[in-house]
């Protein structure tokens, strides 16, 4: 039988055996089915929370390993380690797939990602999405690892992943693996790979992050509708050149 309590401010299943394991999706349909559309509207609202726990621990984990592995062996080994797993099978297979795509489906999908993110405030998967002549702008305030780590977590009560007990840690210096900035995250340090790799591999990025040094201010992903509009700046930020066949003079 399903059985909801209150738990640290959201609501908790507390079913018996037979029932807590059932996807929480199966539970809202049958109550839906059922008439129980209170009960159902309740696990709705409640289900994104259901992953904030398991989410929230693997960001601030891999931010921490890899501000060890940049204590221990120098931050160039962050950068060696982010991409040794990223150009395999993570931002290879995410390159092959939106190159078939159309721009607008392109940001449809991660869209889609960032909501699962839990991104915005009340980190239920909030964004906001522009569109102007050149670009589609995907506004995360903030995005649910980066930005949630940097700013705090008002939901559980925890500080800044930058400061006490965390201490995580970011760019001593500029480098080009870091859009040439120092006090970039080591977590943050990723989206600037997810644009170094597609620039190796077709010579254009597929969307390029743009990252504010101050945490308050929200973090935008722009997709450019072709790579001839993209600014020749998000390649040599990098360290890089816009090639000739995307000079959109």
């Amino acid at each position: 039988m399903l059985r909801l309590s209150d738990f640290a401010g959201r609501v908790l299943r507390e079913d018996d055996l037979d029932d807590l394991g059932r996807p929480t999706g199966a539970v809202i349909e049958e109550a839906i089915d059922e008439g129980r559309t209170e009960e159902a509207k309740t696990l709705a609202r409640n289900l994104i929370h259901e992953w904030k726990g398991l989410h929230d621990l693997y960001c601030d984990w891999v931010w921490d390993m890899l501000t060890r592995i940049g204590r221990k062996f120098g931050e160039g080994e962050v950068y060696a380690m982010l991409r040794a797993t990223q150009e395999t099978w993570m931002m290879k297979r995410t390159w092959k797939g939106f190159r078939k795509m159309s721009v607008e489906r392109q940001v449809t999908l991660t869209t889609e990602m960032m909501r699962a993110h839990r991104c915005g405030p009340r980190q239920e998967g909030d964004v906001e999405v522009l569109e102007d002549a050149d670009r589609y702008t995907i506004v995360m305030d903030p995005c649910g690892s980066g930005g949630r780590m940097r700013r705090g977590d008002p939901m559980d009560g925890t500080p800044s992943r930058l400061g006490p007990p965390y201490n995580f840690g970011s760019t001593q210096e500029a480098h080009w693996w870091s859009w040439g900035r120092k006090d970039v995250p080591y977590y943050c340090v990723h989206c600037a790979l997810n644009e170094i790799l597609p620039i190796e591999w077709g010579g254009a990025p597929l969307w390029v992050t743009d990252f504010d040094p101050d945490h308050a201010k929200p973090c935008r992903w722009h997709f450019y509708k072709k790579p001839e509009l993209i600014p020749a700046e998000y390649w040599t930020r990098l360290g890089k050149e816009k090639p000739a066949q995307f000079d959109d003079a």
